[in-house]
């Protein structure tokens, strides 16, 4: 099992490219139910996902299977849109998930600046693990 795992979407692949002690499965574009084949076993799990489907129907229950198909513990990565972070943040609530947002660039869908965000994102995942090593 890996410690950590980036999945997801652009958001994810520009987190993964930061963050090279994560392996990752991201692709521009991707909506979440293609997301949901890119997990895979780890202690933490990084995901994006809802930034291409926020109106999708079923993306709550996309999002549902992949927290339900996760191993370890998760980082949810908030989408910029309203509909997609609500149900981003309704999932974290109900497993307890560490969810971590950005402020948007110019396309209001990727953050600003990287720069802020992966440190966000590396503590997280160096807390999750942190718990993971005293279970």
């Amino acid at each position: 099992m890996l410690d950590c795992l980036i999945v997801g979407d652009s958001i994810a692949l520009g987190l993964a490219v930061r963050i090279d002690e994560c392996p990752h499965v991201a692709v521009n574009g991707v909506p979440s139910a293609t997301v949901l084949g890119y997990v895979g076993p780890a202690a933490v799990l990084v995901v994006s996902a809802g930034s291409n489907d926020p109106l999708n129907p079923g993306l709550e229950g996309n999002l549902w299977d992949i927290r339900t198909k996760a191993s370890g513990k998760v980082i949810w990565i908030l989408p910029m849109h309203a509909a997609a972070a609500e149900a981003v943040q309704r999932i974290a609530y109900a497993f307890g998930d560490k969810v971590v947002g950005f402020a948007a660039g110019t396309d209001n869908v990727h953050p600003a600046h990287y720069e802020i965000l992966v440190p966000q994102v590396r503590q997280a995942i160096a807390a999750a693990l942190a718990g993971h090593a005293s279970n």
